[in-house]
């Protein structure tokens, strides 16, 4: 028997929680996906709006991977009234990359969620075909962003890579796509340079597979770009003292601003932006 809609409710809407990275382009699937670790717990979370029945609600849900064969289901139910809004939560641990697992983060993945309004003391049993179920509603990802489960290393990798390549944009910005060194940028650029090789290199052995190797160019490149903003920094001695202008630190305020909650780790422009001085 399927169910008759879910005329139980006035809304239903679903989020999801625990990801490393979202909506973001992978080269080494070729697609944009929503990423999460392997080992970690991803969270969903139900939002449920009863209608002005007068009648209890029991609201369980269950989530279905692609490599599962059967939903993974709330402990217990949530009694909800007429008018009322529920959250419904539940949390899913992703396997780790080990045993049958091992190839797990090889492909993307997509996830089925259904929540089902049962008598108390229901036992579900299958899916929304359940013929105890006073109503059920299904949500997916098929047609939004699959789930990539990332080891530990191919985490670290695109989180080291969004932060290279965020600061060797900011980077490039200031001392132009030319690369002609302004007065004092020398050492800025040759980093700049430096990094933009490394990040390039990282880019291929991570489309390849290659996550270790990945890893040390991306970390090479961050290092790199670090490197060629704090000689920006600098306001005394060595061979490239930063003689930076007042546009160039206009332009280092706007880029700031506009992705500093990426650079969580860059202590060097956090430098920068304390100790610049616009030039009198």
């Amino acid at each position: 028997m399927v169910p008759s809609g879910h005329a139980d409710d006035i809304s239903e809407t679903i989020t999801s929680t625990g990801y490393v990275l979202r909506h973001t382009y992978d080269s080494f699937y070729g697609q944009s996906v929503d990423a999460v670790q392997a080992g970690s717990t991803l969270t969903f979370t139900v939002v449920f709006i009863a209608d002005n029945q007068n009648y209890q609600r029991n609201i369980t849900m269950g989530v279905k991977f692609d490599w599962m064969t059967s939903f993974q289901n709330t402990t217990s139910s949530t009694p909800v009234i007429r008018g009322q809004a529920a959250y419904i939560t539940l949390p899913f641990t992703m396997p780790a990359l080990s045993g049958q697992y091992a190839s797990l983060n090889l492909t993307p993945h997509t996830w089925t969620v259904q929540v089902w309004d049962m008598a108390i003391g229901a036992v579900w049993t299958n899916g929304c075909f359940d013929s105890g179920i006073t109503s059920c509603r299904q949500f997916s990802n098929n047609f939004s962003y699959p789930v990539a489960v990332y080891s530990s290393t191919q985490a670290s990798c695109m989180l080291t890579a969004q932060q290279a390549a965020t600061e060797i944009s900011a980077l490039g910005d200031i001392l132009s796509t030319t690369k002609q060194a302004p007065p004092g940028t020398n050492a800025a650029v040759a980093s700049l340079v430096t990094a933009e090789q490394q990040l390039s290199l990282g880019q291929t052995a991570y489309q390849t597979g290659n996550f270790n190797q990945a890893q040390t160019n991306f970390q090479n490149a961050l290092n790199s770009a670090n490197a060629a903003q704090n000689s920006l920094a600098t306001t005394g001695g060595g061979t490239d003292t930063a003689s930076l202008t007042s546009i160039w630190l206009v332009a280092v305020a706007g880029l700031l601003g506009g992705i500093g909650a990426l650079l969580f780790g860059l202590g060097g422009f956090n430098y920068l932006r304390k100790r610049a001085v616009v030039p009198k």
